[in-house]
């Protein structure tokens, strides 16, 4: 399948950026089983993180054409095998200059900055690393209960002064376990929320469009309660969370819709994408008391301001699209992308391409 990348010499050129540096990418390719005979290391971007942060969020938006890719990689593309990138996008001009290029990895899990469909087109796997999965479905876990338990809010009122025990979610106030939580989005950190939850003896459904049953069953889940539609969740759980990739059918499809299908008692958590939910309309049913909450790490537009119109609201609990944010997630992603790719190698793993349905049509 992959055995080209081990049983012959490759043209490697990686490409870091402010959090991912290509020393880093270098050390993880020579550490690999990949036959690594000269490697390149290109920088995108500039130290500024936050000039990278307002890279990142039009790449997500707009695509792999939206943001230029790195200055010096051009000369670079004639004789390059394999691309190793981290942000740096991977856009059709770019694939097109690579007569060369056999495969393309990416230290993160979105696949926005990469056109993968024309990579496709060259047979060209794509091969990516979930490298937050945990850190987010930890998170997403906290969220549940800094909301429900009023964790966030008590702390916020206190800090101002106020001995306050009464909250607007206080009549609905509960245990964990005694609250059925609903998961729309069973991929990698979907996955490991659902592990943790199971644990607590949580009572979950999930609804995912490519459910995996097998892998639930891997993961002890085999168990768990599976619903037909997003529209199911949203009408029977206390908790729904949100596990889904921004693509442009996922775009706003969390509307009144769905908020309109929950119980007043129910809440939103989201630490997937801020695009995948209508955020006029959340605000609108939070503003209205039609559910009784939401925690949010991700948002529409980014960073957020008081003009994005959760300023004010009693029932939010808001944090800086910080959930992947762990000390060892980002900078040494390029080691678990390259042991990904061992496992390719060693174990044929073909459902860790991206592509790989395009790619091994048979």
């Amino acid at each position: 399948m992959l055995d080209f990348l081990k049983s012959e010499p490759q043209n490697i050129v990686v490409v870091g950026d402010a959090f991912v540096r290509p020393e880093t990418m270098e050390r993880a390719v020579r550490a690999s089983r990949v036959n690594a005979a000269e490697v390149s290391r290109v920088f995108w971007g500039n130290e500024d993180k936050d000039d990278f942060a307002a890279r990142q969020m039009n790449l997500e938006k707009n695509g792999p054409e939206a943001e230029p890719w790195a200055e010096g990689l051009a000369p670079l593309l004639k004789d390059c095998t394999v691309l190793m990138t981290h942000f740096s996008p991977v856009p059709r001009g770019l694939i097109d200059r690579a007569p060369k290029l056999r495969a393309v990895l990416t230290c993160r899990g979105g696949m926005e900055h990469i056109d993968v469909k024309a990579a496709g087109e060259r047979k060209i796997p794509v091969i990516n690393v979930i490298r937050n999965a945990v850190p987010v479905a930890e998170f997403a876990l906290g969220l549940m209960l800094a909301m429900t338990r009023n964790i966030a809010s008590s702390h916020h009122r206190l800090m101002e002064g106020e001995w306050l025990k009464e909250f607007p979610n206080s009549g609905f106030v509960s245990t964990l376990g005694s609250l059925t939580v609903g998961l729309v989005g069973l991929g990698n950190v979907g996955m490991e929320l659902a592990i943790r939850l199971k644990a607590l003896e949580v009572p979950l459904i999930v609804q995912d469009d490519y459910l995996d049953r097998d892998r639930m069953k891997r993961n002890g889940l085999g168990d768990v309660t599976i619903v037909e539609t997003k529209e199911d969740v949203f009408r029977l759980a206390d908790l729904v969370s949100l596990h889904l990739r921004l693509t442009p059918e996922t775009r706003g499809i969390i509307d009144q819709s769905c908020f309109s299908l929950m119980k007043p008692s129910s809440y939103l958590i989201n630490t997937a994408r801020g695009g995948i939910v209508n955020q006029a309309d959340l605000i609108d049913a939070l503003r209205r008391h039609a559910i009784a909450g939401a925690a949010l790490d991700v948002f529409d537009r980014e960073p957020l301001t008081p003009e994005d119109g959760f300023a004010g609201l009693d029932n939010v609990v808001i944090t800086p699209h910080i959930a992947g944010a762990t000390v060892d997630a980002i900078p040494n992603s390029p080691f678990l992308l390259m042991r990904t790719v061992d496992k390719i190698l060693t174990q044929g793993l073909k459902d860790r391409i991206v592509n790989y349905k395009e790619i091994f049509s048979d």
